[in-house]
């Protein structure tokens, strides 16, 4: 049965609203009707707000409605990754951008948060690490998840079910980016604080008039399981752009990425494992630049020393002859 004789009522209520974002998407391609079809606004509202609680928002839905084509605008913006490889070129400075961010456990949400950032060009700004903590020290986030305290469980089950999306929007270019790995790249525990931290990354490689190196989107996320009651908490959440050398960039920097990112060309949706080899590679070349500048540094040190020995030989040489 072709797809004309299909009342469009039906295709809309019982069709497209069983498709995910994905699926929709491609289906848009496949002929006119349904391309007029799926571009229904509230079809697209209605996927973002289940793909993204954080969306639900009705500030950032308005920031939202603003881009080209809605919410199927920032869908597609957002579900796709962001370039390797970013050559920096300059945007519209903005005085803020938005972060709508998700954290899920097995695809129950356990943390979802909008935050306004306020981005105006100071001289403060610009000079200062770049940071967006989503939570105040000490405050804590509990969910309904139950989950166990022994390490052996817990950690692999953090590693294989904990899911986020940092979305970063810019207002001023009407663009989103998702500056985060789908699932952490490292979980480990902190021997001083005992809790548990999980890191998501995206790493890139920044070209330009000083050459090319690698860039981290650094998000970490801080959470622990109560030993009573196995629930799990959040207690961090923390964007960061790190440099080659795993150094926090000031404001300025961080917003030629972020703007970039959200400018530039999107890809496939990276694999867990892409995501993994990438940030791999990106500690080892952190490791190499570290290493190097820690051996100048010793040379350095070594020159100054044989330098002041022989001033001090030298004088000595003077006042005794």
């Amino acid at each position: 049965m072709a797809i004309t004789n299909i009342h469009e009522d039906i295709i809309k209520t019982h069709i497209l609203t069983k498709l995910d974002g994905q699926t929709l998407a491609t289906t848009t391609c496949t002929s006119s009707i349904l391309q007029t079809l799926c571009s229904d606004h509230n079809l697209w509202s209605n996927i973002c707000n289940s793909t993204y609680p954080s969306t639900t928002d009705p500030q950032l839905t308005t920031t939202i409605n603003n881009f080209n084509s809605g919410h199927r605008s920032f869908f597609s913006d957002s579900f796709s990754s962001p370039t390797h490889h970013l050559i920096t070129t300059s945007c519209l400075p903005t005085n803020k951008i938005l972060s709508s961010v998700d954290i899920k456990y097995d695809d129950q949400t356990v943390f979802s948060k909008v935050e306004y950032t306020n981005t105006t060009p100071t001289d403060w700004f610009q000079t200062s690490p770049f940071r967006i903590d989503l939570l105040e020290p000490k405050e804590i986030v509990l969910s309904p998840v139950k989950l166990s305290g022994d390490d052996n469980v817990l950690m692999p089950n953090l590693e294989k079910n904990v899911t986020l999306s940092w979305i970063v929007i810019d207002p001023v270019q009407n663009r989103a980016v998702n500056v985060s790995g789908l699932k952490p790249v490292t979980v480990q525990r902190n021997w001083l604080t005992n809790d548990v931290e999980l890191t998501f990354a995206t790493v890139i490689v920044v070209i330009n008039h000083n050459g090319n190196d690698y860039v981290n989107c650094n998000v970490q996320v801080t959470c622990g399981v109560n030993e009573e009651r196995g629930e799990l908490s959040v207690s961090g959440v923390s964007l960061t752009v790190l440099d080659v050398y795993g150094k926090c960039l000031s404001g300025k920097d961080s917003m030629v990425i972020l703007q970039g990112l959200a400018a530039g060309p999107r890809r496939r949706k990276s694999s867990v494992e892409e995501e993994r080899e990438r940030y791999d590679a990106y500690i080892q070349r952190r490791r190499e630049k570290n290493e190097k500048t820690e051996r100048r540094e010793r040379r350095l040190d070594m020159a100054c020393v044989a330098s002041g020995v022989v001033i001090l030989m030298a004088f000595w040489s003077f006042a005794i002859y």
